[in-house]
């Protein structure tokens, strides 16, 4: 065996959620802003995604974060986030995973007064606010950037079935769907279904709807259909599918406060009243909405996520210079 390369990772759940963390071996990354560390990365090293991310290492269904310097006079550090599939501007479930992993192992520390940390993302600067009880790290609350809803109950044909879904931008695109008109339960036994139904949908909007965020021209198309349905009262359950049928096994942070705006929105949550949304595997995210606000016209809101994370392992991984599948491979 001939080691070519080592990398050391800390990998993370939250609510269920994988994000494995890269804390060596990535070259030094230049660039003025995380978004152009991030193009350098994809650019240059994107065959160390592949390896650490795709199989047999990692699963289709997995997610990563790269740590680096911040460029952000205020920002405690860089970080970026891609998945076995491509890059993301920002992701609710792996900042809190790369918060929890931070914190744990000293490399960050809880400021005084307010213990608000402040990551430079691709997607612009997010600030979390760790909660501890009794001396322990129990969860981290994250303000997330405004998010709005496109259109309400607009309909669109799949599969010969007539649909009602809302459009809404929550860090992506999303397409919101009730799940009563799939005539199934959210249960892990149906997931086939409704990842065959979601991609379908995602392939539907984006040939139908336009996608265009007044601020952030580079982000277009409808990229994850998530499926809701209502458990009780402030509480919904949702499963949220990506156009190559990958399925968030966390409640999907992004996700969480789309539904909460589109709640919010038509009148069905109040702003600083709490929502509950829960994954198809039972764990959950906790979600407000801070104030309401208007993005391009459409109305929408600042959702505040509270969320835990875990530790789940230290790893190093090597790159065997004659190892064939130098760069992972991914079964659909």
């Amino acid at each position: 065996m001939e080691i070519h390369r080592v990398f050391a990772t800390i990998d993370t759940h939250t609510a269920g959620g994988s994000t494995r963390i890269i804390t060596a071996g990535v070259p030094f990354l230049p660039g003025k802003s995380i978004t152009e560390k991030c193009a350098y990365f994809k650019r240059n090293y994107d065959p160390i995604r592949k390896l650490l991310l795709t199989e047999p290492r990692g699963h289709k269904d997995a997610y990563g974060a790269v740590i680096t310097e911040a460029t952000h006079p205020h920002a405690d550090l860089g970080v970026f986030f891609m998945t076995a599939s491509e890059y993301l501007p920002t992701c609710v479930h792996s900042s809190i995973g790369v918060a929890t992993a931070l914190l744990h192992t000293g490399v960050l520390k809880q400021k005084e007064p307010d213990g608000e940390l402040v990551f430079e993302t691709p997607g612009g600067t997010i600030a979390l606010e760790p909660n501890f009880q009794s001396g322990r790290l129990a969860s981290i609350d994250l303000q997330t950037s405004p998010t709005y809803i496109q259109s309400r109950d607009v309909s669109l044909r799949v599969g010969g079935k007539e649909l009602r879904v809302s459009l809404a931008f929550s860090s992506v695109f999303f397409v919101l769907i009730h799940a009563g008109q799939n005539g199934m339960d959210l249960k892990v036994e149906n997931l086939p279904e409704f990842i065959a139904t979601g991609k379908q949908i995602l392939a539907e909007a984006n040939q139908r709807f336009a996608t265009h965020h007044p601020e952030l021209p580079e982000v277009t198309g409808f990229a994850l259909a998530l499926f809701y349905e209502p458990v009780g009262k402030n509480h919904l359950k949702d499963v949220v599918v990506g156009r190559t049928g990958t399925v968030d096994r966390s409640p999907c942070g992004a996700g969480t406060g789309a539904l909460a705006t589109l709640q919010a929105v038509r009148g069905d949550l109040a702003s600083g009243e709490h929502l509950v949304v829960e994954s198809v595997i039972g764990t959950h995210f906790d979600v407000q909405i801070i104030r309401p606000v208007e993005v391009g016209g459409h109305p929408g809101g600042i959702p505040r996520v509270r969320g835990s994370a875990y530790v789940t392992g230290f790893h190093q991984f090597i790159l065997d210079a004659e190892d064939p599948l130098r760069e992972g491979f991914v079964l659909r």
